[in-house]
């Protein structure tokens, strides 16, 4: 036991150290009260977080039991330009990161509530709607400001807030549309002309969504904001725009809109192809059977004029092209040349002499006889265009007929190459069009001769013979051969000549004796009837005229 001088010393000296000690913590209280709020808040929030990420994975996996995925609406915005922190404006929905550092370090996640307001857990509330970012730092900070000294505030964005806008109009669905605040309104609707944005300020944009589709300008396909209206009218007038633009067609007409303004869109921009015309015209109604012309050249088109020219509806506007336009001009020669390829030409002027120099001349195993120049002939489709048609769009029936139409599109020009290399005879040195192939095939020593002979085939070739010696060779005429109807197949001017009519058959010519036709019995009565049958109208004829005289 102490004695009670020393007791009540104690006692004394306690509540002293006691009173002191509550002094000082009153001081720190406040501070106290604010870091453990800022805790509990802050606990709160991971616990919320944790909620909606196990809530968001359950609803992942049920869309994926149910053979669907969602994909998440936060932080799942796709963007077109970083967001720019003096021109986006924070609205309901949005969620942005508040960071503290210095003295004291904090981070907090918070959303815009529907009225537009930023609650910072044990800071304060801070207005932001309709402030852009560094306006919103700034309000956040001074709020900071009233309890913390010598920290940083930062804000940024987190995820963009999405809402709901409305399609009305000539659309498939009309309704509601779900959209971000850098939703455009080309990913609402289909491109047109005359698109209506009602804001819901009762400002109205009219949006040309072809402007932006064929020239990449993004003022003409605006940002929506919440609670947009797009109306989408029926298309009632339009304007023609026909030739060699780059996107020719019917486009809507829009009021106040100039031909240089149309002419920009359907040139996507940039300036009129190469090969377009210098003079561009636009017809326009007077009355209903009456139009006039209007007539521009291309610079004045793009200048003061073409600016000043403004459209009405259904005005059309015509821009040709250059015919032939720096187009290169070949003839290909293939076969036994030196130098085979494709060579360009002067059309009608370059010869068949100057194409063979150009390939450095025949080679010693080359046929003059056999040699070819087959040329496209104009206004007909050729095979390799007929290769192009999709399989699903012709049955094989029609593209048989068209592969046979496309034979038809080239044919022979008559050349006598040997007369014209080894004679000499210029006559024969024809000038040469775009698209000619000269093909000049391997020397053969050889005759054929086909049809109605005992052995048909190659029989060899020997000087100074006329048809009826190789038909010997090949064994003879058969006995159905119709020997006054054989002919020769030139090979030298690709021409046909009877057979009694040659006397020396060249190397590479072609001998064809055709058969005789065969009548059976009763092809042979129906001649008989048709000829006693003419006879007797005869007859009868006569004896009419007779007893009329």
């Amino acid at each position: 036991m102490l004695p009670a001088a020393v007791r009540s010393w104690a006692q004394t000296h306690n509540m002293r150290a006691l009173m002191t000690a509550s002094k000082r913590l009153a001081g720190f209280l406040p501070a106290v009260l604010l870091l453990l709020a800022s805790a509990a808040a802050e606990a709160r929030g991971q616990d919320t977080r944790g909620q909606e990420t196990r809530g968001q994975e359950t609803r992942d996996s049920t869309a994926a039991e149910n053979g669907r995925v969602e994909r998440p609406v936060s932080g799942g915005t796709l963007l077109d330009a970083p967001v720019s922190r003096r021109e986006y404006a924070l609205g309901p929905g949005d969620v942005v990161n508040v960071s503290i550092f210095g003295e004291v370090t904090r981070s907090y996640r918070v959303s815009i509530t529907p009225e537009g307001t930023a609650v910072i857990p044990g800071i304060g509330v801070a207005r932001v709607l309709g402030a852009n970012l560094d306006e919103a730092e700034r309000r956040v900070e001074s709020l900071v400001f009233r309890y913390f000294r010598n920290v940083d505030v930062h804000l940024n964005l987190a995820e963009v807030r999405q809402f709901k806008v409305f399609l009305v109009g000539n659309v498939p669905n009309p309704g509601v549309r779900i959209a971000s605040a850098v939703t455009r309104v080309s990913e609402v609707v289909s491109p047109r002309r005359n698109i209506f944005l009602r804001r819901a300020n009762g400002d109205t944009l009219r949006v040309d969504l072809v402007r932006f589709q064929q020239t990449g300008d993004l003022g003409a396909n605006p940002v929506l904001n919440q609670g947009d209206v797009l109306n989408v009218p029926m298309v009632d007038e339009t304007v023609q725009v026909f030739g060699r633009v780059f996107f020719p067609g019917t486009y809507e007409y829009r009021r106040g809109e100039s031909l240089a303004e149309l002419l920009s869109v359907a040139n996507g921009a940039g300036g009129f192809p190469a090969s377009a015309a210098d003079t561009i015209r636009v017809t326009r109604f007077i009355n209903r059977d009456q139009r006039e012309t209007h007539a521009f050249s291309r610079a004045e088109v793009l200048g003061a004029r073409g600016r000043g020219f403004l459209l009405q509806p259904f005005d059309a506007i015509y821009l040709p092209e250059l015919s032939n336009f720096k187009q290169q001009q070949t003839a290909t020669i293939s076969g036994q040349v030196l130098r085979p390829g494709t060579y360009p030409i002067r059309p009608d002027t370059t010869t068949v002499r100057e194409l063979v120099a150009l390939a450095g001349g025949f080679t010693p195993e080359a046929s003059l006889v056999n040699a070819t120049l087959r040329r496209q002939l104009p206004g007909v489709r050729v095979a390799e265009d007929l290769d192009r048609i999709p399989a699903e769009l012709l049955s094989r029936e029609e593209r048989q007929i068209m592969r046979i139409r496309a034979q038809g599109s080239e044919a022979n020009v008559v050349v006598d190459f040997q007369a014209l290399f080894a004679q000499g005879q210029n006559v024969y040195d024809q000038p040469l069009r775009a698209g000619d192939a000269l093909e000049v095939p391997r020397r053969r020593e050889e005759v054929v001769v086909l049809g109605a002979v005992r052995k048909p085939g190659v029989v060899p070739f020997a000087a100074g013979n006329s048809p009826e010696f190789f038909v010997s060779r090949a064994g003879g005429f058969s006995r159905l051969a119709d020997r006054g109807d054989a002919v020769v197949l030139r090979a030298r001017q690709d021409t046909r000549i009877a057979a009694s009519d040659v006397t020396s058959v060249d190397p590479g010519d072609t001998i064809v004796v055709p058969f005789r036709e065969r009548r059976n019995w009763l092809q042979v009565l129906q001649a008989t009837g048709t000829v006693v049958t003419t006879i007797t109208g005869l007859v009868l004829s006569f004896i009419a005229i007779d007893r009329s005289l």
